[in-house]
């Protein structure tokens, strides 16, 4: 039903001939409290005053109905569609979900208008519509600043100083106050997303450095003079306070670094009393396997940029589901873990390879790798001294 809207809502739109009075704007979106909205949105609006519409289109649709949904997105297969719809229903729904939309309108001749207009409509149509969406690199802002580009009949120059950021960086800014989220993004994007050195036109797939690009762009005349690209910008939806992102204590590092403290405590404990409390290691091996499920599949099967390149794999694999099995076959048996050592030689090896590969972790990742690697000391340095009391 809703493609049936969005064709005939177009037909209707740009139907007939030349239109001379179109007010063509950029509306963008705050980041909503979604994962998926967390770095905002980008959207086109097209008023024709001649025809009393207002309509905007909206390249950031996607459908949940969509056949297996969820494992294309995992998969980076998901496509997304250009969408539209009427000015009223976009800022209602915007207005009670509590999210700001700032308003660009752009200083473009009618020429130029219609033109977009036109290019918008082609996209609208069944065949053209879907794309397949990347985050970084072709998203709702990168298609809706590449429409606006091409309807201009004149050089469109981007003022602002050029800032070389790489892709995490420029993720990690709009991730301030999203603890969890960015944690889960650092677990899962890997080397590229550091080898990847982003110039301030890539760094347009976030909406509010477009925003930033755009208020300060001009457009070349044929004779040199300039003009800007952006008439007025003001808020048109404002931001409801009670949705606001609340801060709190509970966050990755907060609480990992409690484990730290309770694992360090039982490890040495452990060492003392001669003993393996297999229950830490279970759980620990059983966390790893189970965050492993999630970054092997990524690794080997996603198409989402970074994540194939991802060195926490060595440790956040499958496989630990496999040897947290094998500690609860040892502590039932009453066996050694024979399979101690193993887990130290590999624990070792990332640590060292953190040093030296061009990957960043943040903070509660190294806390997490710092854990695991205390702990599998502890056991083996444990199992050491068991050995030579049975010796004895």
């Amino acid at each position: 039903m809703r493609y049936i809207y969005t064709i005939l809502l177009s037909m209707l739109f740009i139907s007939g001939a030349w239109a001379d009075s179109l007010r063509v704007s950029v509306l963008t979106c705050s980041p909503g409290p979604d994962a998926y909205a967390h770095f905002g949105h980008t959207a086109i609006r097209v008023t024709n005053y001649d025809r009393e519409q207002d309509i905007v289109f909206n390249y950031g649709c996607f459908d949940y109905n969509e056949h297996m949904f969820i494992y294309k997105f995992i998969k980076g297969e998901t496509d997304y569609l250009l969408e539209a719809e009427t000015a009223l229903f976009f800022f209602h729904r915007y207005t009670k979900m509590g999210i700001q939309v700032e308003e660009q309108v752009l200083n473009i001749t009618q020429n130029e208008a219609n033109t977009l207009l036109t290019l918008l409509a082609q996209n609208l149509q069944p065949e053209n519509k879907e794309y397949r969406y990347n985050y970084l690199y072709d998203n709702c802002t990168t298609r809706a600043r590449d429409m606006i580009e091409k309807s201009l009949t004149e050089e469109l120059v981007y003022k602002k100083k050029n800032i070389t950021l790489t892709a995490r960086n420029e993720l990690h800014e709009n991730l301030e106050k999203a603890h969890w989220l960015k944690f889960g993004i650092d677990l899962v994007l890997g080397q590229e997303l550091d080898d990847k050195k982003f110039d301030k036109r890539h760094q347009m797939f976030i909406p509010s450095h477009y925003a930033a690009e755009l208020d300060s762009a001009y457009v070349i005349s044929d004779d040199g003079t300039r003009r800007p690209v952006i008439s007025t910008h003001e808020i048109v939806v404002e931001a409801n306070p009670t949705f606001a992102e609340k801060s709190t204590i509970f966050t990755p590092t907060n609480i990992l670094a409690i484990i730290f403290i309770v694992v360090l405590y039982v490890s040495i404990m452990d060492f003392i009393n001669k003993k393996i409390t297999f229950w830490v290691d279970i759980l620990l091996s059983m966390a790893q396997g189970l965050a492993g499920i999630i970054v092997a599949f990524l690794f080997f099967f996603s198409e989402h940029p970074g994540v194939d390149s991802n060195w926490l794999v060595i440790i956040l694999n499958p496989l630990y589901i496999v040897y947290a099995v094998y500690l609860i076959y040892c502590m039932t048996k009453e066996k050694r873990n024979i399979l101690a050592s193993v887990n130290l030689a590999v624990m070792v090896v990332f640590s060292i390879l953190v040093i030296f590969v061009p990957q960043s972790f943040d903070v509660p990742t190294l806390i997490l790798v710092l854990i695991l690697l205390i702990r599998s000391i502890s056991v083996n340095a444990t199992e050491m001294r068991i050995a030579r009391k049975i010796k004895k």
